[in-house]
């Protein structure tokens, strides 16, 4: 607890998203969602966290989920393919139930990404069995003529449950206008893509969906 009161801290960065799409799966197929997100890196670790408000556009209903994760560092490496190795958890959260995630992850340096990290965990599930979850988390930057861009994005992957398998692969690709508009931070616009198989687990809900993407961070 000294340790932690006590930490320094390298980065912080918060972001506020506004995502419309018109093809999501079980439930309301029209939705906006705005979305806070918050990440901290420290000597010890980093805390990744979200909250998603999702607001059906046909009658206004709205429902949120929230997710934390703070990741506390087992090992640092100065140099070579793994910068870090991590004690990773995760706290899911929605109106109905929670969800740990508790596991190992590793950060990657690989060229010319920003970051590249690996999760393994053992889900600990409050409705259903448990079972367990590998996640990718990545980010790209790029330049065009002076025009700064950034690929990122997630991918889930998770074990059997209700005799199903499920991934959820998140990719946004977005243009930094902060520069045009004479914003003092990161302001991207652009498109979020849903791969979606077996939503939730259940077996051939599969979701594709596009949504258009503003985000801005402060």
């Amino acid at each position: 607890a000294s340790s932690l009161v006590n930490a320094e801290t390298f980065f912080k960065d918060q972001s506020l998203t506004l995502l419309q799409g018109n093809d999501y799966e079980l439930g309301d197929n029209e939705r906006v969602v705005v979305t806070y997100e918050y990440l901290s890196v420290h000597d010890w670790g980093d805390v990744f966290g979200f909250v998603d408000r999702l607001i059906d556009q046909n009658n206004g209903d709205a429902e949120t989920y929230i997710e934390v994760s703070p990741n506390f560092n087992l090992m640092t490496f100065e140099s070579g393919l793994v910068n870090s190795v991590k004690l990773a958890t995760t706290w899911e959260m929605n109106e109905t139930d929670d969800q740990f995630l508790l596991g190992l992850g590793a950060g990657l340096n690989l060229p010319g990404f920003s970051n590249f990290s690996v999760s393994a965990y053992q889900r600990f599930n409050d409705s259903g069995e448990d079972n367990q979850q590998v996640t990718f988390v990545w980010g790209l930057p790029f330049n065009i003529a002076g025009q700064d861009f950034m690929f990122d994005g997630f991918w889930d992957f998770e074990t059997d449950l209700k005799d199903t398998t499920s991934s959820n692969f998140t990719p946004q690709l977005k243009w930094d206008m902060a520069k045009l508009v004479g914003y003092d931070n990161k302001l991207y616009v652009g498109v979020e893509y849903v791969m979606w198989n077996d939503k939730f687990h259940v077996e051939g809900v599969d979701e594709n969906n596009v949504n258009l993407l503003l985000k801005a961070h402060f």
